[in-house]
């Protein structure tokens, strides 16, 4: 069995929703400094594991949290709780559009955007080149 690529254990994000945010310096004064917030948990004790060379989808409702699994693994947001470890080098593409060229194949759109980020073409063709999609 392939090492895992990507290991994702007991993972949590939690974002603050703030419902009363102070506007003003006199806000701020009269309310002692603190807005009000509400937790919101996009993730709560997420596991699995991607095996080296593996095709993986994420699929869910909106709302679900893909997109911010996605961030978590890609290092763009850091999790609340638990670990993300991966292995080689990773690119992420998040947003339907941004990258991607309306007349190259997804495979061929995937290439371009590791040019892009400055990746070797011998790196281009080794297992090396990974890749985060979402599609939501």
């Amino acid at each position: 069995m392939p090492a895992p690529a990507v290991t994702v254990s007991n993972v949590s994000k939690r974002f603050r929703i703030y419902k009363n945010r102070n506007q003003s310096l006199k806000g701020a004064f009269l309310q002692r400094g603190r807005g009000f917030h509400e937790d919101f948990w996009a993730l709560r004790d997420v596991d699995f594991e991607i095996p080296e060379g593996a095709t993986f989808g994420l699929l869910g409702h909106n709302g679900s949290g893909k997109s911010t699994l996605l961030k978590c693994i890609a290092k763009i947001l850091a999790p609340d709780k638990g670990l993300i470890t991966s292995r080689g080098r990773m690119a992420a593409m998040l947003e339907v559009g941004s990258g991607f060229h309306p007349e190259l194949s997804g495979r061929e759109n995937i290439y371009l955007n590791g040019a892009i980020l400055g990746m070797p073409r011998s790196e281009e063709h080794t297992s090396e080149l990974q890749s985060l999609v979402d599609i939501s």
